[in-house]
């Protein structure tokens, strides 16, 4: 079996991205983190200066769509992406969604949320000394408004944002009332881009028994696991 090892947060999104195709590919893999102030560390691991970064038989890889690329490509099956063109081209354009879009939602219910950015310094900081959370969470605190406000989100009232994340999950639900997965017959990126974000929101934030109310994305999310 390959050497691989996954650095990563152990609360992020992507890196659970990541997490979920190495199950899926039954790879085995150890994982290092970097929470708390290790974080500072994790700056050194690729230009990038970010995670996921993968360690795979002596080749280093940053960014989850790149490592999820290089992880299909050296270990096929089972399979990520769909055979059938339409149902490819849709599990992509949901990863991108799930990237791109989804992403900025599950950081404006956890960062951008003072009731809930406690719980979220104190996940970003298991297994390191207690004072190192007030750091964090005055790092968190003084970081994401500003990222969430040039993106756009950070402008919205808190009940719009609800009201906008809601309706992407009644969406999800409908989906999937045409089977078990996203884009196809069998699971693929899509279902492992979309329900990593979600399972980070559902982690954290006040509106997880809303999400979890939706039976099919309830099951299809135990699914994803």
């Amino acid at each position: 079996m390959p050497e691989v090892t996954l650095h990563q947060w152990e609360i992020s999104p992507f890196c659970g991205k990541v997490r979920k195709v190495l199950r899926h590919k039954g790879i085995a893999f150890s994982v290092r983190n970097y929470n708390g102030l290790l974080a500072i560390q994790a700056g050194k691991l690729s230009p990038a200066g970010k995670l996921p970064v993968l360690d795979f038989e002596g080749q280093r890889i940053q960014d989850s769509s790149a490592i999820v690329a290089f992880v299909e490509a050296r270990v096929p099956e089972p399979a990520l992406y769909p055979k059938a063109p339409a149902e490819r081209a849709l599990a992509l354009v949901l990863e991108d969604w799930a990237d791109e879009s989804l992403y900025w939602f599950e950081l404006a219910l956890r960062m951008g949320d003072p009731a809930v950015l406690p719980k979220a310094a104190e996940l970003l900081c298991t297994g390191r000394p207690g004072w190192e959370r007030a750091v964090v969470a005055t790092i968190l605190k003084l970081t994401y408004p500003k990222k969430l406000k040039a993106q756009g989100i950070g402008h919205l009232p808190r009940e719009r944002v609800h009201e906008l994340f809601l309706g992407h999950m009644a969406a999800i639900d409908e989906l999937l009332a045409a089977g078990p997965w996203l884009a196809g017959g069998t699971k693929s990126i899509a279902d492992i881009a979309v329900s990593a974000q979600i399972d980070e929101i559902v982690r954290t934030s006040p509106l997880a028994p809303r999400v979890l109310a939706y039976p099919r994305l309830r099951e299809w999310l135990a699914r994803c696991a």
